[in-house]
C-alpha cells in the first residue's frame, strides 16, 4: 500500500488478490475529507490460473470499476504508469492509428463486444469536456468526465491549463472494460488538450 499526495489532498493506492472473484486487484481511493466521499476506482484483473500462481488473463479481460468522485489527472497518470510497469497488462490492443483516435465533432458511436458507448466532447463554461457513457446500460447517471479548464474562457481558440488542473469525474457506480477506459484516455491525450505540468508528478507519502 502506498499513500499519494496532490494538492493537499491524499489518496490510497493498494493492490491485491481478490479470492471471491479469482482476480489481482489495483485499488485508488481518496482519504481526504468524511469517509466515502473521496473518489474510488479499482482495476480488476482476472486471474488465468486460480488454483496456481497468479496469470493475468488477457488485457480485454480486465474490468474497470468507478466507484464515484473526482480525481486528478496528476494522480490517474501515476496509476496508469503503474499498471503499465506491472506486466499484468497482458497482450494489451492499442489501436493508436488516426482513425481510431480521431474523435468527429458529432456523437461518437464505440462499440465493444456487445456493449455500445458514445463520447461527447464539447466546451462547457470555461472548460474543455470529454464525456463516456454506455448506451442502453440501464442508469443514465453512470458515467466518466474529463474537464480540462480554458486559460482564456474569455477568448477563443481554446487554451488548456496544465494537467494538474485537469480531472477526471466519476458519476455514479459502473463497470467497464479496460480496453474502452483506456481508449478514452488515449484520445483525450492525442488531441493535444494534456499539457504536462512540473508538478504532474505525485509525491509519495511516507506511513508512520
Amino acid at each position: 500500500m502506498e499513500i499519494w499526495s496532490h494538492d493537499g489532498k491524499l489518496y490510497e493506492v493498494s493492490s491485491g488478490y481478490r479470492l471471491p472473484d479469482d482476480a489481482w486487484q489495483y485499488e485508488l481511493m481518496g482519504l481526504t475529507g468524511p469517509p466515502g466521499t473521496g473518489p474510488y476506482l479499482s482495476i480488476s484483473i482476472p486471474d488465468a490460473t486460480p488454483i496456481g500462481p497468479f496469470t493475468p488473463r488477457r488485457a480485454e479481460h480486465v474490468v474497470i470499476h468507478s466507484g464515484g468522485g473526482t480525481l486528478p489527472w496528476p494522480i490517474l497518470e501515476k496509476l496508469m504508469r503503474v499498471l503499465d510497469s506491472s506486466g499484468d497488462l497482458v497482450d494489451e490492443a492499442r489501436d493508436l492509428s488516426a482513425e481510431a483516435m480521431t474523435l468527429p465533432l458529432t456523437l461518437n458511436a464505440w462499440t465493444y463486444g456487445t456493449h455500445q458507448f458514445e463520447v461527447n466532447h464539447f466546451h462547457h463554461d470555461d472548460s474543455w469536456c470529454y464525456e463516456l457513457y454506455e448506451v442502453e446500460a440501464g442508469v443514465a447517471e453512470n458515467y466518466i468526465a474529463v474537464r480540462i479548464p480554458d486559460a482564456s474562457p474569455d477568448s477563443r481558440p481554446f487554451i488548456p491549463l496544465p494537467s494538474d488542473h485537469v480531472t477526471l469525474t466519476m458519476h455514479g457506480q459502473w463497470t467497464l472494460p479496460w480496453p474502452v477506459f483506456r481508449r478514452f484516455l488515449d484520445v483525450i491525450r492525442a488531441a493535444g488538450d494534456i499539457v504536462e505540468s512540473v508538478s504532474d508528478n505525485p509525491a509519495r507519502v511516507d506511513q508512520p
